[in-house]
This record gives C-alpha cells, structure tokens and sequence, in this order.
C-alpha cells in the first residue's frame, strides 16, 4: 500500500522545481557578477601593468637623466683634476725656479763679508741684498702655501670624484635593474594581453575606497622619496660644481701668485744688480782719486827729498865761512896790546858770525822739519796705498759678485762667469780676474 498520497507526490516535485529554480537563479547571479569581476580584475591588472610600467619608464627616465648630469660632473671633475695638477706643477716650477736667485744672493752677501774691514760698510748693495733675500723668501713661502692649498683642492676633488663614480656606479646597477623589471613588465604584460584580451562594454571597476586610499598614500611617500632622491642627486652636482668653482679660483689666484713673485724676485735681483753696478762705479772713482792723492804724495816725497839735500848742502857750506870767522878771531887776537882794540873789522867778524851762526840753525829746523814731513809724506803714501789695495779688493769682490749667475752641473748648483758681463767687468779694472766658485 502507497504511503504518499498524489497531493504530496505533486507538492514534493514542486517543491524540487521551486528549489532548483532558486538555485539556478542565485547561479546565474553569480555568474554574473564573476564575469563582471573577470572583467573588473582584467582591467584592474592591466590598468596596473600600464601604471607600473609608466612609473618604470619615468624612473628610468630620471636615472637616466640623473646619471648623464653626474658623468658630465664626473668629466668636469676629471678635467678640473687635470688642471689644478698643472696648476700645482706650474707652482712647484716657480718655487724651484727661486733657488738660483737666493743661491746667488746667498753667495754674493758671503763674498762681500771677504773685504776688508776697511771696506765692511753697510752700503746700498748690503741692502739691496738683504732686501732681495727677504722677497726671494717671502716669495718661496707665499708659493709653498699656495701649493698646500691647492694640494688640498686636488685631494677634495678627488673625493668628490671617487664620490660622484660611486653614485653612478650604484645608480647604473640601479637602471639596470629598473630596466630589467621594465622589460619584464612589458613582457608580461603583453603575454596578459595576448592570453586574456581586454573585454569589450566593460571599464574598470570602482575601486575600494580605502585599498584606493593606501594605494595614494602610498603613492605619495614613494613619490616624495623619488624627488628626494632627485635632489640629493642635484644638491650633490651643486656642490660638486661649487668645489670645481672653488678651484677654478685657486687656479687663478695661483696664476696671479705666480706673476706677482716673478715680478718681485726680478724687481729685487734687477735692483741688487743696479746697486753692485753702482758701487762699482763708485768705488772706480774713489780708487781714481786715490791713485791721484798718491801721485801727488810720491811727488811730494821726491820734491821734499831734493829739498832736504840742497838744505843739507846749505849746512855743510856755511863750515868754510864759519872757520874763517874763527880763524881771523883767533889770529887777531895776536895783534900788539896796543893794537888789540875793538875795531870795525872785530865788529864785522862778529856779525858774520852771529849771521852764519843764525841761517845755520834756522837751515837745521828746515831741515827737521823736512824729515819729519818726508816721515809724514811716506807714512801717508803707505796708507794711501793701503787703502787703495782694500778698495781693489773690495772692487774685485764686487765685479765677481756682479759677473756671476748660478748654473747647475753635474747635479750640483755652482756660481759661473757670465762671459758677456765679464767682458764688460774687465774693462774696469785690467787686474781682475774672473773665477767659479762652488756654491
């Protein structure tokens, strides 16, 4: 016997349909709404491909740029380096091109303190060479300090540089793997493309408004640190321009320096060279005089000799006189008493000898008197000459100091004759001679 009646059998199948019908409902639905979601995540990938892949090609892009600034700053630096060497050689040149000078100088003050004490006067060649000794010294540690500075402009140059290569360095290994993943991107993109087409009717999705809002902030902080990545790049070539700027002033200054020295090394030497020839001449017209003064002493000397003999001559012819004078006194002392008298001719005897008693004695002081001057004429002569063989002295020394320069042989630094100022020298004085003396 059946346990269900036909109104259940029909209200049981009903109820099945009703249930399948509800389901098939909530299936097409569903199906809906996950094509609609296909659809949606297709266009959400691909809006994301094309986002990430825009943001690959302006970091590239900006790499790019940054690195080509920075290779540019890093050929500048090199460049720069280059020319701060020279400037720093051109320097080291010109503080070796003062050693001669100061040698000389040197030497000249060395010769000079030879002469004879007579002639150790503190003269305007004794200045002059303190004076160029002083520049050729000033100058020498005005060069050194240039050269410390720019040494230390090179050394900052070179940082910056190792700097600089190093950031392009991290910056290249950077780009190449942007471009890696660009390509990569690309790639896949394109295999998304080819493999699951864009469907057609169907724009992107809405989307989540707090998954947008991340995603912008977000967004925002990575921009930020992309511009300050830029900055930093740009604030680095900056600064790395200001230290080629700086020794680009260096250089300049190092010129000037190098000129301003030369100037005054050359003004000094020409001075010194214009006050040796100075006292040269000087000293020529003093030897002159003294020659002169010792012409006239020798001729006074000869002229007091003749006059001393003819004054000794005049004593010994006053003898004969005088012994006549005695002899008639005494003879006539041997007249008769009665002719003994005092007469005119007694008178007259005594008077030629009080004559002949007074010119000898005034004959005898001529005659000391002319000795002591031949005593004072010779002691004289002798000085004079004495004097004339220091100022020789002192004129040879200075026609060496005048005739020399410095030259360099086998290594070593020695003091030679300038042959056309020795030619010009010998014509002052014919007794000097000319020699090399080691420094």
């Amino acid at each position: 016997m059946s346990m269900h009646t036909t109104a259940e059998w029909a209200h049981h199948a009903a109820s099945n349909m009703i249930q399948a019908q509800d389901t098939q409902s909530r299936a097409h639905h569903q199906n809906g709404r996950s094509r609609s979601a296909h659809a949606g995540a297709i266009n959400d990938n691909l809006m994301m491909y094309r986002e990430l892949s825009h943001a690959m090609q302006r970091k590239v892009g900006n790499s790019h740029r940054i690195i080509e600034m920075l290779q540019k700053r890093a050929d500048s630096l090199e460049n720069s380096i280059h020319q701060t060497t020279a400037s720093l050689s051109s320097l080291e040149k010109a503080l070796r091109a003062k050693d001669a000078p100061l040698q000389l100088c040197n030497w000249r003050s060395e010769q000079r303190e030879k002469r004879p004490l007579r002639e150790q006067v503190r003269d305007p060649v004794e200045l002059a060479l303190e004076e160029e000794k002083a520049t050729l010294m000033d100058t020498q540690r005005k060069l050194k300090e240039a050269m410390r500075r720019t040494k230390a402009a090179i050394n900052d140059l070179r940082h910056g540089l190792h700097d600089c290569q190093a950031d392009i360095e991290q910056k290249m290994q950077a780009l190449s793997v942007d471009e890696m993943c660009l390509r990569s991107t690309e790639s896949s993109m394109n295999r998304v493309l080819e493999r699951t087409p864009p469907p057609t009717g169907s724009g992107p999705r809405s989307p989540n408004s707090i998954k947008q809002k991340r995603h912008q902030v977000a967004l925002m902080e990575s921009t930020r640190n992309e511009a300050e990545r830029q900055r930093l790049a740009e604030r680095g070539n900056r600064a790395l321009a200001a230290r080629e700027e700086a020794a680009r002033a260096l250089r300049e200054e190092n010129s000037r320096l190098e000129r301003h020295c030369e100037q005054s090394a050359n003004e000094a030497f020409s001075k010194s060279e214009r006050r040796l020839q100075e006292r040269v001449t000087e000293n020529q017209n003093m030897r002159r005089r003294l020659e002169s003064e010792l012409r006239e002493t020798q001729h006074r000397i000869m002229e007091t000799k003749t006059t001393m003999s003819e004054t000794k001559y005049q004593i010994k012819a006053l003898e004969d006189p005088m012994d006549l004078t005695a002899t008639c006194a005494s003879l006539r002392k041997q007249r008769a008493a009665r002719e003994g008298i005092v007469d005119p001719v007694s008178t007259t005897l005594q008077g030629h000898r009080m004559t002949i008693l007074t010119a000898q004695q005034d004959l005898l002081l001529h005659h000391q008197n002319e000795k002591t001057n031949l005593q004072d004429l010779s002691q004289r002569r002798e000085q004079l000459k004495e004097d004339l063989r220091d100022k020789t002295m002192a004129l040879h020394i200075d026609l060496n100091c005048l005739t020399h320069e410095v030259v360099k042989l086998n290594g070593q630094s020695w003091t030679g004759i300038n042959k056309s100022k020795a030619s010009r020298a010998s014509q002052a004085d014919k007794t000097w001679v000319p020699g090399a003396v080691a420094v």
